[in-house]
């Protein structure tokens, strides 16, 4: 039962958030499979040498381990999330729609990106995509632990402090490959592969 003013009268408890949350990440990342075949298929039915066919793939495959790798970051970082968030109102539960229609749009941003992989402007759409994204993460987070809102009044400063931290590291990420795409560097979407590394130690500490 939540308490009176936390969540009272929602009609949804926090383990249907969750569900949907995975069914969405789950289909998210169906998706970036499908599409990084994509191209494949054309190129097979255009009868090309298979060396040559693999080779024309490998930035498609890059960017479908980056999205599929950042996917893996935002569900992580749910999960981390709502395993200390006890309750549920209105706004966290409006805000966690919002950013599960970022999350599935995902592979929308990731295949402009895959059609033109040198291009900074393609790698700008899912770079400030990622930026939206991340925000929101961290937005969810600060409101759910404001004066503890939504979580355990026990819950430490040091993690609450370590949550905003972490939820920061994409968004800047994406401050630093929408700089290098705005100097027209290619292959800016490159910096995200720090992300999970970053994510790790980051979160380690917490723990």
């Amino acid at each position: 039962m939540d308490p009176p003013g936390r969540g009272e009268g929602i009609g949804f408890a926090k383990g249907r958030i969750e569900s949907l949350t995975d069914g969405i990440f789950a289909f998210g990342m169906t998706l970036l499979v499908l599409g990084a075949g994509y191209p494949f298929a054309v190129e097979t039915l255009a009868n090309r040498p298979v060396s040559q066919i693999l080779f024309s793939s490998v930035p498609d495959i890059l960017l479908y381990i980056i999205s599929f790798l950042l996917l893996a970051t935002f569900w992580v970082s749910h999960h981390t999330q709502f395993h200390h968030i006890r309750y549920i109102d209105r706004t966290l539960l409006w805000l966690n729609i919002v950013i599960l229609m970022f999350i599935a749009f995902i592979p929308f941003s990731s295949s402009i990106a895959g059609v033109f992989p040198t291009n900074p402007l393609a790698a700008a759409v899912l770079e400030v995509h990622l930026l939206i994204t991340g925000l929101l993460f961290h937005l969810q987070w600060r409101y759910a632990t404001h004066n503890h809102r939504l979580v355990d009044p026990n819950l430490s400063s040091f993690i609450i402090r370590r949550g905003n931290e972490v939820t920061l590291i994409i968004p800047v990420l994406s401050c630093i490959g929408l700089v290098l795409a705005f100097l027209s560097i290619p292959y800016s979407l490159a910096v995200f592969l720090l992300d999970p590394p970053l994510y790790y130690i980051r979160l380690k500490r917490v723990r």
